[in-house]
């Protein structure tokens, strides 16, 4: 798995403020730029509700999967 670190968009810097990424980007870039960030925020989200040993519960493990694959669908919808 590749971890470096890719911009979505050679338009503006991956620190942009919102103010800038409306002015620059397409609907469609926007959307991909938005997917990206809810992916992150949802990965934290889970590792808060990790339990103490480091197993997830199984109600958040089949919730997290599930919305994995659904905004990967949508990055693929929106390229």
């Amino acid at each position: 798995m590749d971890t470096s670190i890719k911009p979505l968009s050679d338009k503006v810097s991956m620190f942009a403020t919102d103010a800038e990424l409306y002015a620059k980007l397409t609907n469609k870039e926007l959307s991909l730029i938005k997917l990206v960030k809810v992916e992150e925020f949802m990965t934290d989200l889970l590792h808060m509700t990790e339990k103490t040993n480091g197993e997830l519960s199984i109600a958040a493990s089949s919730k997290y999967n599930r919305i994995q694959e659904l905004l990967l669908e949508l990055r693929k919808l929106n390229k």
